[in-house]
């Protein structure tokens, strides 16, 4: 039982779940409850919360959310979709842990909501990391370097959304209208990404953390320009849907994180 549950693909699965819950139902409140929109994954959180069973349910998302991080923390460490070991790899393998703890920090935000902790998240904290990052030395370029991280995200979103490199990653069997959603979801990602790095940037330059802008931020900001957040919204319900086909579809190799950890300590002290 313990093996099943610490196997890559276990958690992979209960992650992309998670991950399309969380994008589905905050597409879904930007056509509807647009407040809950502006408040980005906290107002999806709050609003789980407060419908029936909320908080077993809100439970049940944080499981998932951390399957996630634990997953992509994994396949970042253990290269499970055997990236090169080049300079372009280790990006991406960085890329991806990074991820990783984006979702562990989501997880965090969502469990001290379904523990009853009163919702200080009108944000996901993107403006507060931010401040602390500015205080540090060379603070300003760090975040700068975060918000190029972004816009190298954005690229690589872009990437998927035109050449559909990420059907690679998907079973053969997968219904036929998974290479469109992810196309669809992946051009919204695009824009979101774009918008949450350049943000960054000018907050490096005027090392203001207001000026930094998280999810609901972007979409708030889009809200006067009609045709394109509706766009972006139905984006995000698409790219939540596209999440929940890849929970079953994905192809993940069955390794154990577990096992696989200590065999690469192992490997690396006896080196």
């Amino acid at each position: 039982m313990t093996t099943k549950l610490t196997r890559i693909d276990y958690l992979a699965r209960a992650g992309y779940a998670a991950r399309g819950v969380v994008y589905a139902l905050l597409g879904y409140f930007a056509f509807t409850t647009r407040s809950r929109a502006d408040d980005g994954p906290s107002g999806v959180f709050e609003q789980i919360a407060h419908a029936p069973a909320g908080r077993p349910l809100l439970a049940l998302l944080v499981v998932g959310l951390i399957a996630y991080g634990v997953y992509k923390l994994a396949a970042a460490s253990l290269d499970v979709d055997r990236k090169s070991h080049d300079a372009k790899g280790a990006a991406i393998r960085t890329g991806t842990a990074a991820g990783g703890i984006a979702y562990l920090s989501l997880a965090w935000a969502a469990g001290k909501i379904a523990t009853g902790a009163s919702a200080a998240a009108k944000s996901d904290g993107s403006q507060e990391m931010a401040g602390t990052i500015l205080d540090l030395p060379l603070g300003a370029a760090m975040l700068a370097l975060v918000g190029a991280g972004f816009l190298l995200a954005a690229f690589w979103q872009a990437r998927n959304a035109i050449n559909i490199g990420f059907m690679k990653k998907i079973a053969p069997d997968a219904p036929l209208f998974t290479c469109t959603m992810g196309r669809i979801g992946f051009a919204a990602r695009t824009l979101v990404f774009t918008l949450v790095g350049w943000s960054l940037l000018k907050s490096a330059l005027s090392e203001r953390e207001g000026d930094v802008l998280d999810l609901g931020g972007v979409l708030a900001s889009l809200r006067d320009t009609g045709w394109l957040y509706l766009a972006v919204a139905a984006g995000l319900l698409v790219f939540g849907l596209y999440s929940m086909v890849l929970a079953r579809y994905r192809i993940v190799p069955r390794v154990d994180v577990v096992g696989a950890a200590k065999r690469k300590v192992a490997h690396g002290v006896h080196r």
